[in-house]
């Protein structure tokens, strides 16, 4: 191993277990190679600080991420960090940053992805946000780097921020790791998530709950959701002539630069997953996968140390469709009139390419519930299983997008930037569209009994009530599209 390598190996092991209540020097003794002494003055010799004083920098640094990001107490935070109490954490805490972590926490400065040595990023200070005119786009680092791993991005599951839509997930994610203090609930507005519902009127589909359904092209609501952040966008999909090096390239180019690449598939099905890093010229792929966990579809992974997946077969997953970036600061955010109007343009009932779409898609629903013959399967209840599936679909789809609607509008209410009357309005009724589906979730039961849930879905009375609150979750809506679209033209 080369002296730059050793380097820059150490700097990832230290970043893989930067939360390690006490740091293992036998076991990076072990991995570099080199005796600790040794490692000690190398590692000193080129980066000009001990190496010491670099874990416990790098601790703070991290750390202030889960101060601007969660809820944990500053205590909670000095024990994941290994400090042996908040005291000590405070004192060291202000001695890099130059402030206590309570003021830190109150005055929110920048944090975000930083280069800590070639082909390594994580967590730090920024004193700016980065724009495309901010990068140097002559490194050495874009032309012959074998691997690049950014260290720090959040991960990614069902529930994470309390939401249940991946795309809007992966997004906050990766506007957190660049810089962005962003609500859940922003993510899901400004894509346009939180309005969406689909349905396919040829068959009970589980790709309804995609989001690529949203608008008449499918791949425009990736882009529309990145551009709204204000940052530039970059798409790579897999047509039958696009080979595994355009996408090796597309990875390897914008990972490089700092940035995470969104990705369809990789780990099973074609939802949304963070590439977070490459290794071996981008034959392995490291990131966050909502199904990394998954028996089913994990077999023939492995968990890095630093949590992430690590995948060598992820072009032979089929279900691998694109890869996009979410990338500099280009312009401006989404501002809420073109919020509003994205709304109303989602919301308006219509039918593309056999789906109903918007305030439509509640009665191609309604229909495919009323249709008898499907649900009549005596004892063979694994036939109900995918539509089941999709019903559960269809309400987390609404609980998750009707919410974060009403949180944006009571928001806006509060603010006096919109009529307050009428922000508080659609706030109302998109929060009715919620609890009526939450009722229609209580109908089946808790998802622990899926035999139970089955049985009754085949119900016809339970189906008929379900019915019901679908026309009065479609009555909410409508109701929100039509203030709304009162609200966009004043």
């Amino acid at each position: 191993m080369s002296y730059p390598s050793a380097v820059k190996a150490v700097i990832c092991y230290i970043e893989a277990h930067i939360k390690d209540e006490k740091f293992n020097y036998n076991e990076l003794e072990r991995r570099i190679g080199f005796s600790n002494a040794y490692i000690r003055e190398l590692f000193g010799r080129n980066t000009g600080c001990s190496l010491v004083k670099y874990i416990r920098m790098r601790k703070i640094k991290c750390s202030a991420y889960e101060l601007l990001y969660t809820d944990m107490s500053i205590l909670e935070i000095a024990y994941l960090y290994g400090f042996s109490n908040p005291e000590t954490y405070t004192r060291a805490f202000h001695k890099i940053v130059n402030m206590t972590p309570s003021t830190f926490r109150n005055i929110r400065p920048i944090i975000g992805k930083e280069e800590l040595s070639v082909g390594v990023y994580g967590i730090g200070l920024l004193e700016k946000k980065e724009r495309r005119s901010d990068i140097f786009m002559d490194k050495n680092v874009y032309k012959s780097n074998e691997s690049t791993v950014l260290y720090g991005v959040p991960k990614v599951a069902y529930g994470v921020y309390g939401g249940g839509t991946p795309y809007p997930i992966c997004l906050k994610s990766c506007s957190e790791y660049l810089g962005e203090d962003l609500e859940y609930y922003f993510t899901m507005v400004s894509s346009a998530a939180a309005f969406r519902l689909v349905w396919n009127t040829q068959c009970w589909d589980l790709s309804n709950v995609d989001i690529f359904h949203t608008l008449e092209e499918t791949n425009e609501i990736y882009g529309f959701a990145a551009k709204a952040l204000g940052r530039e966008f970059s798409f790579q999909g897999r047509e039958k002539d696009t080979t595994k090096e355009e996408f090796v390239n597309f990875i390897k180019t914008h990972i490089d630069e700092g940035y995470p690449c969104i990705a369809l598939g990789i780990i099973g099905p074609p939802e949304p997953c963070i590439i977070t890093g490459y290794r071996k010229n981008g034959e392995e792929l490291l990131g966050w996968n909502f199904f990394q966990n998954d028996p089913e579809f994990a077999a023939n992974i492995e968990i890095d140390e630093s949590g992430y997946f690590v995948c060598n077969n992820w072009w032979e997953n089929t279900d691998t469709q694109a890869v996009m970036c979410m990338g500099a600061i280009k312009g401006e955010k989404i501002s809420n009139a073109e919020i509003i109007s994205n709304a109303i343009k989602i919301l308006i009932g219509r039918k593309e390419y056999g789906y109903c779409k918007g305030i439509a898609a509640y009665d191609a629903w309604k229909s495919a519930l009323k249709k008898d013959s499907d649900f009549m399967v005596s004892d063979n209840l694994f036939v109900l299983f995918e539509k089941m599936l999709c019903q559960m679909d269809a309400m987390t789809c609404i609980t998750d997008g009707r919410i974060n609607a009403a949180k944006f509008f009571r928001k806006l209410a509060e603010t006096g930037e919109t009529n307050k009357e009428k922000s508080n309005k659609i706030a109302d009724a998109f929060t009715k569209c919620a609890k009526t589906v939450e009722q229609m979730q209580a109908l089946f039961g808790d998802m622990s009994d899926m035999e139970g849930m089955l049985k009754k879905l085949a119900d016809k009375s339970v189906r008929d009530e379900v019915c019901k609150l679908i026309d009065i979750a479609k009555e909410s809506d409508s109701e929100a599209l039509s203030v709304l679209k009162n609200l966009n033209e004043k």
